[in-house]
């Protein structure tokens, strides 16, 4: 890896915690606390790739009152790949506050690149309820909206979110939206398909019968998913700052084309 100057990476992903720009505070939900978190490291510009050259990956998070974490590993050219996952034990997330996560890269002559940091919280104090997953109103036997779905699906997609019991008037609620390039939520998310909305603060016929919401415009949240395409919902629950509940993930299958058609349907 070669040094062209100061350069930052992005902060790094971690599994299982919501990205900063959802949650600038990086909640780690509750169950990674006792199982430990996977720091994800993307491969960096200008890695080693002769004979001879090395590459040092340290990944650092430390917290006020805990031992500093500092997680080093070489890699020669035969070890590179697509993304580094980096294990980090739950013996580090034992105090609760508030932490700082990053990594640093070392070329072959000890050159430095870093990433900026994120934040990570770590809060034993509250339990998150595992809530049922949304569900959908219009999708068929099969999990589908398609070019048959009524009302249309270019009119918004109808969300269904359960009756909330144990929660309290005052909590908000957030659903999230993803979109995805193939079937199952298992491919590359369509990043300009995301979408958020907000509840800032629950009523009593809300916690006792759910509530329902519509995905919508059709531009940009629906219309990027075309053939063998899904999409996910995931809401939580917050009292404050703090998390208190957190659904199960729910997904629909979406497809746009017809059978003999090339145009998919839609406006």
């Amino acid at each position: 890896m070669s040094s062209n100057g100061p350069l930052n990476f992005d902060p790094p992903q971690v599994i299982g915690v919501l990205d900063p720009s959802l949650d600038p505070e990086g909640y780690i939900p509750y169950p990674l606390l006792s199982k430990g978190i996977d720091v994800v490291v993307p491969l960096w510009p200008s890695h080693a790739t002769q004979p001879g050259e090395r590459d040092k990956l340290i990944v650092r998070f430390e917290q006020t009152g805990q031992r500093p974490v500092e997680i080093i590993n070489i890699y020669l050219p035969a070890d590179m790949k697509p993304e580094f996952v980096i294990h980090i034990g739950p013996m580090y997330l034992l105090s609760d506050g508030v932490g700082e996560l990053w990594y640093e890269v070392y070329d072959t002559a000890d050159h430095p690149t870093f990433s900026n940091r994120r934040k990570l919280t770590i809060d034993h104090a509250v339990i998150p309820i595992n809530l049922k997953p949304a569900t959908f109103r219009d999708v068929d036997g099969s999990g589908y909206v398609n070019c048959s779905t009524s009302p249309a699906i270019w009119t918004g997609i109808w969300v269904l979110i359960p009756p909330l019991p144990g929660f309290k008037v005052g909590d908000r609620c957030e659903v999230l939206w993803r979109g995805y390039s193939s079937l199952n939520i298992s491919g590359v998310e369509i990043t300009r398909a995301r979408w958020k909305d907000l509840r800032p603060s629950l009523s009593s016929q809300d916690i006792q019968s759910g509530y329902s919401l519509t995905v919508q415009p059709y531009k940009p949240h629906i219309e990027p998913m075309v053939n063998n395409a899904s999409a996910s919902v995931l809401y939580r629950i917050f009292r404050g700052a703090r998390l208190v509940g957190s659904s199960e993930l729910a997904f629909l299958r979406i497809d746009r084309t017809v059978p003999g058609q090339s145009i998919p349907c839609g406006p």
